[in-house]
């Protein structure tokens, strides 16, 4: 199956921020474009993991974690695991950021085994 660019829901968001939606039955995949000097409303998912790979530019990350606030900077190839912990991120680059984010409901199965044995050459 090829979802192309033109099968996703694209929004701009209050902010600025362009989205490209792409829903499938387990999961969704979603692309975004931070314009600089915005920073995204907090929020968080209740059931819903979230996984962010940044694509290109740089970012700060707020998230909040044992009852404290932390933050980072990532920036392109760096990969954020963020579970249901309230979130947000915030781009004082000077240039947009470009992210794509996975949202997944999970079964708490530790899979790494079959993802690094499953491929089967033809």
């Amino acid at each position: 199956m090829i979802s192309r660019a033109a099968d996703g829901k694209e929004a701009v968001k209050p902010d600025g921020t362009a989205v490209r939606y792409h829903l499938f039955p387990e999961y969704e995949i979603h692309w975004n474009e931070l314009p600089d000097g915005v920073t995204q409303q907090w929020h968080h998912h209740d059931t819903i993991e979230e996984t962010v790979y940044v694509v290109a530019g740089r970012m700060l990350l707020h998230w909040r974690e044992d009852g404290q606030e932390r933050t980072e900077e990532l920036g392109a190839g760096d990969v954020a695991r963020l579970g249901t912990a309230p979130h947000t991120w915030e781009n004082r680059s000077g240039d947009p950021v470009r992210f794509i984010v996975f949202k997944l409901v999970l079964d708490g199965v530790d899979k790494r085994e079959i993802f690094r044995n499953d491929k089967q050459l033809d």
